[in-house]
């Protein structure tokens, strides 16, 4: 059985008969591909959808796959390039190690030779991902304004309850859906708004909403260590991955908040 990777490919190759039963193959291995027939067309799918991992011919019209490689590399210095060709290695070596690339695979490629290298930079780009996450986690952490920051993974959350409704101002759930298609979109909608919130009169709908959804695998984080002011503004944190939120509570004086 072919093992899968959790990761998201981006494939540039000009020539349909090379790219077609490539993309196939990829298919079969890892997540998500991306395809591209140029460098310039690459370069927008990797600005769109930010791959975990490139793979690109060398000549191509447009732009050639190594002036792509080194406009993503600067953009990400740590992002796995394959470079494949039918030209031998030592024609390109300088350019290559300019660039960074992190393998090169002559054609026509053996299906082993893909194996071995994704095997071994699908483990770079997992490592990298993981670290990117990491940071982006550690600066909401770091914000010295946060009291409380609740972790949850919003990807599969389909229904609102009624005091997330009242909270934000809904007449109902059909209000709601006219305005959001997914409770996703809403998170996404505000990811920079904030909400004055008083856990003391408001409607506790932080946590009836997780309850219902059946969101228990949550982390929830208190930094809070003054009871005397129960007023607080509320703002979301949308991950990258778009599969997680921080809410994120922030600590206010009554008379600030909007």
């Amino acid at each position: 059985m072919i093992e899968k990777y959790s990761v998201s490919v981006l494939y540039v190759e000009d020539e349909a008969m090379v790219r077609e039963p490539f993309v196939e193959m990829l298919n079969r291995r890892v997540k998500k591909v991306f395809t591209a027939t140029n460098g310039q067309e690459g370069l927008e799918l990797y600005h769109q959808h930010q791959p975990d991992l490139v793979i690109t011919d060398i000549k191509m019209p447009v732009m050639d796959g190594l002036t792509m490689a080194a406009i993503i590399r600067r953009d990400n210095p740590y992002i796995p390039i394959i470079i494949t060709t039918a030209f031998e290695f030592k024609d390109y070596l300088k350019k290559s190690i300019e660039v960074g690339v992190n393998k090169y695979l002559v054609k026509p490629i053996e299906r082993q030779a893909v194996d071995n290298a994704l095997t071994e930079l699908v483990k770079v780009a997992e490592f990298h991902k993981a670290n990117r996450e990491h940071h982006e986690l550690l600066e909401v952490f770091l914000d010295l304004h946060s009291r409380m920051i609740i972790l949850a993974d919003v990807s599969k959350v389909q229904q609102v309850n009624p005091d997330f409704l009242q909270f934000f101002g809904f007449a109902g759930r059909n209000d709601f859906h006219e305005r959001y298609p997914t409770v996703l979109s809403f998170f996404r909608a505000h990811a920079k708004s904030r909400f004055a919130y008083n856990p003391e009169i408001d409607p506790p709908w932080i946590d009836s909403f997780l309850k219902l959804n059946g969101i228990e695998n949550n982390t929830f984080l208190n930094f809070s260590h003054d009871s005397r002011n129960p007023a607080f503004s509320v703002r979301f944190f949308l991950l990258k991955d778009e599969k997680r939120i921080a809410i994120i509570l922030e600590s206010v004086e009554q008379q600030n908040l909007p």
